[in-house]
């Protein structure tokens, strides 16, 4: 049972919400500020991030669900609703448990962070569009904006919100590091672009419509391009060459995604978007 509960948390996703807040600490870790509670508030973002990310996949579980769009899927990873291995309402249950779950742990990091209580809102924009993201009338995913969702929730907001949490405890001034917030946020929409890249036949039969179901398949591959290029131009004009080693993984990813067979053609895909992200953080941290 706690396999069907591992699958259903898709872990391929998960570097999306651990990598924008190791980027978002990399100059306080650098300037080794690892206090006790500077290391609880990085702890508390890491925790925060990782709740939501596994509430977003276990709602979108859920929701797509009672939409019909996995019904149809043929290369997609295996739904458990859809599927039958977890019924609905234990699906929601859980889902709702971690976003209770998230909102402590978010509230109790800005707390001890000292940071200004309106930061509380953005946290509840994050849980609030979690759920948003595929339900409701006008849910994210089902009308183009997926995208937008992913750049600047796991880019900005992610990276950013670390960035100021941590500035908060350790008494520094807050500077912004919008560019590679703006990287990772396109990295991780390039897990989005695989996903919707392979299922766009069957999202558009449902009325799900992605990027891709409206813009058709070759504006994804060159938003796909764009997300992984960008990183790398901005890497190099940074003078951050170690960062452009995920330019061989992105592009072998690319190479699956058009050729895209099988079902193991997109896992290959989504694995090394995977690995692309993950390297780009620790190339981040280390220049």
């Amino acid at each position: 049972m706690s396999m069907v509960w591992f699958k259903a948390s898709r872990p391929k996703t998960l570097v999306a919400s651990f990598v924008p807040i190791l980027i978002g600490s990399k100059e306080f870790l650098l300037k080794k500020f690892l206090a006790t509670d500077t290391i609880i508030v990085l702890l508390g973002c890491f925790l925060f991030s990782g709740l939501v990310q596994i509430a977003t996949n276990l709602a979108n579980d859920y929701f797509d669900s009672l939409k019909g769009a996995d019904n149809i899927r043929k290369n997609a990873p295996q739904r458990m609703v859809s599927s039958g291995e977890i019924s609905a309402d234990k699906m929601l249950s859980a889902t709702v448990v971690l976003l209770i779950l998230a909102f402590g742990v978010g509230l109790s990091t800005l707390l001890l962070a000292g940071a200004n209580y309106w930061f509380i809102g953005i946290g509840l924009l994050c849980l609030t569009f979690a759920v948003l993201y595929t339900a409701g009338p006008f849910a994210l995913a089902y009308n183009g904006l997926g995208d937008v969702f992913v750049i600047a929730f796991f880019g900005l907001v992610a990276v950013e919100g670390t960035n100021y949490l941590l500035s908060c405890v350790t008494s520094q001034l807050w500077k912004s590091q919008f560019e590679l917030a703006f990287s990772v946020g396109l990295l991780v929409n390039n897990l989005l672009v695989v996903n919707n890249y392979r299922d766009h036949q069957e999202d558009s039969r449902v009325g799900k419509r992605t990027t891709i179901v409206i813009f058709g398949k070759k504006v994804g591959l060159v938003l796909f391009i764009i997300g992984y290029w960008i990183p790398c131009i901005i890497a190099f004009y940074k003078c951050n060459y170690l960062s452009l080693i995920i330019f061989f993984p992105s592009t072998f990813s690319l190479y699956f995604l058009i050729r895209g067979d099988s079902s193991s053609d997109f896992s290959r895909s989504l694995s090394l978007s995977a690995i692309s992200i993950a390297l780009f953080g620790f190339a981040t941290l280390f220049h």
